[in-house]
């Protein structure tokens, strides 16, 4: 497989995944302010076990790229923190989405959510490759 090929396949698998997972999260969100989120006593457990390996994880693949200690912290805790909350919400959202299926996709409601997940994908990536120009500054010119 040529390296274009190899790209392409790439960002598709990365922006389809993330689309599908922020989708999740929205109608995670549904179900939490409907007050459908259930027996989320038994899931913290493993909704915090995601966090910790991503949290390593990203701790460790750092360490390889970065040589900042507190650069590496600083990631690690909001790619834990992040985690959490894409987690939790997508876990909920699928849960919610099997349970209420005429909600969610008779209503066409996940078409919504799916574009504006879409677009959410598209800024996440965009942010990634581009937080460096906002996070480093020459200061104010006088």
């Amino acid at each position: 497989m040529d390296w274009n090929r190899q790209f392409i396949l790439r960002i598709t698998l990365i922006i389809g995944g993330f689309t599908i997972i922020l989708t999740a999260c929205f109608v995670g969100l549904i179900a939490l302010m409907s007050g459908e989120v259930t027996e989320f006593d038994d899931r913290l457990p493993w909704y915090l076990v995601t966090v910790a390996i991503v949290f390593v994880s990203t701790i460790i693949y750092l360490e390889f790229n970065i040589s900042e200690g507190k650069t590496i912290i600083v990631s690690a805790i909001f790619t834990g923190i992040l985690s959490f909350i894409l987690t939790f919400f997508s876990v909920e959202g699928v849960l919610f989405a099997a349970n209420n299926r005429s909600t969610v996709f008779d209503s066409r409601l996940i078409i919504y959510f799916f574009a504006a997940a879409l677009v959410a994908t598209g800024i996440g990536y965009w942010g990634i490759q581009h937080w460096r120009e906002f996070t480093t500054s020459a200061g104010p010119s006088r």
